[in-house]
């Protein structure tokens, strides 16, 4: 009778979250049988009815002492649910990711990869010319002047090319959209396999759970830039770390070396890393196998730096003191945590109590000595990225959280180590629900809050670039040269057409650059989104009859962001009285 009823209410448990699920996604059903109407639109009673059942299934199952309690199949079904998150996850990151190279870093990045496959990552600049004429830097986004004159050099850091790179090379150019949420998806994983490594397969599967469902990870995983897979690398670190033997710790390194050329700036907390390598015998082989591993990554960042900026210490962004103030602390002390609790509940504050209250299960196998002095360092390790960014340029958007992400798996392990802590402490026959309702109401919390930050629209938008691109190179004269900021590298690689910042010229200097390009043979054009025009004419007007940008546009491509493009040539045909309708670019 019991087990009946048990298994009847799992299955009404798995069919009313079917329909829950249902009616969120497609919007809910209506048919009849037999005259008889059967209908679901609110999601909340059939999630409720689930939940419910769900835990009594759970408590049934656990006070039944004959039985395999669910929670011992929480530990042993651990590595495929978890993996089924990583799965998901990927899935999630591809069906709303952007699958475009535009603005900064997308374009940098996609960019980069190619000049790696063409064996030179520097860039001629074919408006160089005019732009020692006029006194201006004709590199885009995402790049600057090289040493050699006449020529651009990536700013960005080379280990995500590379990953890219490797990817077309084994699966063609559409594959290197696919690293970032694929990386997604390792992290997922990988946050399992530091959690089952740390404190036991169950803190693992909640981790890798709760890693998942972060707005921060799913939003960075939708487009190709690098914090995904920087973070990938240093939770591969920590979960190779915490292995037993010097080969482990060897392996530690390279990754972190990998880490290294993906995000220089993070090196400092390789000696983090190295604190933890050094906590297990043999004490010195291990400190050295994981420093010599991680060696060659400073090394190649530091050739790296002198063959594009000159000089060692120099990087795409700067020097250091171009990059880092310490005026910045106080305004980004007052961003970063609470954009981190903002995006991930206050329950991620548990992670600070681990070092006190850290517990692991006995299937736990890498923990190095104590467990809470490995938490300890896990804590030093998100403090020190912390306070690498706190020095670091002041930001009002949440998305720059980013910054944080190499910490936010290592933080939710600890948090869910926490949780465990707490739930076994209550009778068995609770623990496997408590357990699935806190992960679950997570996880829609998570999602309900990506939704409101708009992640999953994103996507939309930075379609502009693409079909703004391949509008000019269908549509523009080939001797077209665009003067434009956000899409100047977009342009280039979807539309093959030169062009020029306007934010690099000087005030005055608009009329004369858009002369000195038709006297070099150029048709010059302005492209500008919406939110950059108003910039635009207060930077050009009064002092440039082109500033006020006082004539219709020749393209339009409407949306949330409207892009236009106007043809210098087109105002002295309007004010003679011409007149056209914008071609209207569509997005698909």
């Amino acid at each position: 009778m019991i087990r009946a009823l048990k298994w009847s209410l799992a299955a009404w448990a798995v069919i009313s979250l079917a329909i829950a699920l249902d009616d969120v996604v497609l919007g809910g059903f209506y048919f009849t049988v037999a005259g008889l109407r059967i209908s679901s639109f609110e999601a909340y009673k059939p999630f409720r009815n689930g939940m419910m059942c769900a835990c009594a299934a759970f408590w049934l199952n656990d006070r039944d002492a004959g039985s395999i309690s669910s929670w011992a199949r929480v530990r042993q079904l651990s590595l495929p649910l978890a993996a089924a998150a990583a799965a998901a996850f990927v899935a999630l990151a591809v069906h709303f990711g952007i699958f475009v190279a535009g603005g900064s870093d997308a374009w940098g990045y996609v960019s980069q990869a190619a000049l790696w496959s063409s064996g030179t990552l520097i860039v001629p600049e074919p408006l160089a010319p005019i732009g020692r004429a006029v006194g201006v830097v004709t590199a885009p986004l995402g790049y600057r002047p090289a040493q050699i004159p006449g020529a651009s050099v990536p700013t960005y850091s080379v280990g995500y090319p590379l990953m890219m790179t490797v990817a077309s090379k084994l699966a063609g150019d559409a594959a290197i959209y696919y690293v970032v949420p694929l990386c997604g998806g390792a992290v997922v994983l990988l946050t399992f396999a530091l959690g089952a490594r740390f404190a036991g397969r169950r803190t693992g599967l909640v981790a890798a759970l709760l890693t998942g469902c972060s707005p921060i990870l799913l939003f960075q995983s939708l487009e190709p830039m690098s914090d995904v897979p920087v973070t990938m690398w240093f939770v591969l670190a920590w979960w190779l770390i915490l292995g037993e033997s010097t080969g482990a710790a060897a392996a530690a390194g390279l990754a972190t070396a990998a880490a290294i050329l993906t995000r220089p700036n993070l090196a400092p907390l390789a000696l983090v890393l190295l604190a933890v390598a050094a906590r297990r015998q043999p004490r010195l082989h291990r400190a050295a196998a994981y420093a010599l591993a991680t060696l060659p990554g400073a090394v190649a960042v530091a050739a790296i730096n002198r063959h594009l900026y000159g000089t060692v210490s120099m990087s795409g962004y700067g020097s250091l003191g171009d990059i880092y103030d310490w005026r910045n602390f106080v305004p980004n002390l007052q961003r970063y945590p609470l954009w981190l609790v903002q995006l991930h509940t206050p329950a991620i504050l548990a992670a600070l109590a681990m070092p006190f209250a850290a517990r692991r299960e006995p299937d736990a196998t890498g923990a190095i000595g104590d467990t809470r002095r490995v938490a300890f360092w896990m804590m030093v390790f998100s403090i020190a990225l912390l306070l690498s960014y706190l020095v670091y340029g002041v930001f009002e958007e949440w998305p720059y959280v980013r910054f944080l992400l190499p910490a936010i798996p290592v933080l939710l392990v600890l948090t869910s180590n926490g949780l465990l802590t707490v739930t076994e402490r209550i009778p068995l026959a609770f623990r496997t629900a408590l357990l699935f309702v806190v992960v679950v109401l997570f996880g829609i919390w998570s999602f309900r809050k990506s939704d409101a930050l708009g992640v999953y629209a994103v996507g939309f938008g930075e379609r502009r670039y693409e079909a703004v691109g391949r509008y000019i190179d269908k549509h523009l004269p080939q001797n077209a040269a665009v003067i434009t900021v956000i899409q100047s590298g977009s342009i280039r690689l979807y539309g093959h057409r030169p062009t020029l910042r306007w934010d690099e010229l000087p005030a005055e200097k608009l009329d004369a650059t858009i002369d000195a390009l038709r006297t070099h043979g150029y048709e010059p054009y302005l492209l500008l989104e919406d939110w950059e025009e108003p910039m635009f004419r207060a930077r050009f007007t009064p002092g440039n009859e082109f500033g006020g940008l006082d004539w219709p546009p020749a393209l339009v491509c409407p949306g949330s962001i409207t892009v236009r493009v106007y043809g210098a040539g087109d105002r002295s045909r309007y004010f003679a009285g011409a007149r056209w309708v914008p071609l209207v670019i569509p997005r698909s």
